[in-house]
């Protein structure tokens, strides 16, 4: 099969970039992607390049590109990616994939990954995953290690509770104060996305070493992390059916 024809970006850097971009699915589900948008030379419409986040674009294809010409055009040129990192990988590399409709109004794909990189260079890459992870022959890993990735983690959390000085008196003293990371997420989105974090986090401590000096008190500690990893997971279950309700709200 012949790469697809794609239309030449005006510039390589985006003019929009939705870090979580939702759409709707079925039944009035939500999905997210990373969505960035760039002008094009002799086309009437954009191109636009969702990345996958880890939800389910696989199987979510004929929504987001629907959402898509709906949100740019029905002259919008769509492109799927899935980061090096992501399962849909191949060999640990980028693919990026042009979506269409066949003659029974349903999406298929193209592969379109050199011409993406020819068009806009490596930095179309980059985040989500900063890094692809190494094969397994490579040596060192590609990927900082956890302590790097737990500390950005923490830092993004505090951004969202953190204020800022917004207004102060001749005399500095502070009279208005505001959000340090403005505020952009819908109500359905802000949860939605909340319920995954909860749900890697619960992930990750649930690989914890409890017993690092193989002591007697292993098992004793072991149930306990064991409780704790079934509330949050408990609370993620809840928080998703707490979305759902407020999806199903938003459809009536």
């Amino acid at each position: 099969m012949t790469e697809p024809h794609l239309p030449t970006p005006a510039r390589t850097t985006p003019v929009r970039d939705d870090h979580a971009w939702p759409f709707p699915v079925s039944a009035g589900g939500r999905r997210h992607v990373r969505l960035r948008v760039w002008p094009t030379r002799d086309h009437p419409g954009p191109l636009v390049i969702a990345t996958d986040l880890g939800t389910r674009l696989l199987t979510n294809t004929e929504y987001l590109f629907r959402a898509a010409l709906a949100s740019f055009g029905p002259h919008t040129t769509v492109i799927r990616h899935f980061p090096a990192w992501s399962g849909p990988a191949i060999n640990g590399e980028d693919v990026f994939e042009q979506l269409a409709l066949d003659d029974h109004d349903r999406t298929r794909t193209r592969r379109c990954t050199e011409q993406i990189l020819d068009l806009l260079g490596p930095g179309v890459l980059g985040y989500p995953g900063d890094t692809p992870p190494a094969h397994a022959g490579v040596g060192a890993a590609a990927v900082p290690p956890q302590s790097t990735h737990i500390a950005r983690a923490l830092a993004a959390l505090l951004r969202l509770n953190e204020s800022r000085v917004l207004e102060v008196r001749p005399d500095d003293y502070p009279t208005c104060t505001g959000p340090v990371a403005e505020k952009d997420l819908a109500p359905l989105s802000h949860l939605k996305l909340g319920t995954e974090a909860l749900r890697h986090l619960a992930s990750f401590l649930a690989k914890t070493n409890t017993d690092p000096q193989q002591s007697a008190a292993v098992t004793k500690r072991e149930r306990k992390l064991g409780k704790i990893i079934d509330n949050l997971q408990e609370q993620a279950w809840q928080l998703g059916l707490l979305a759902d309700e407020l999806a199903a709200e938003e459809r009536n």
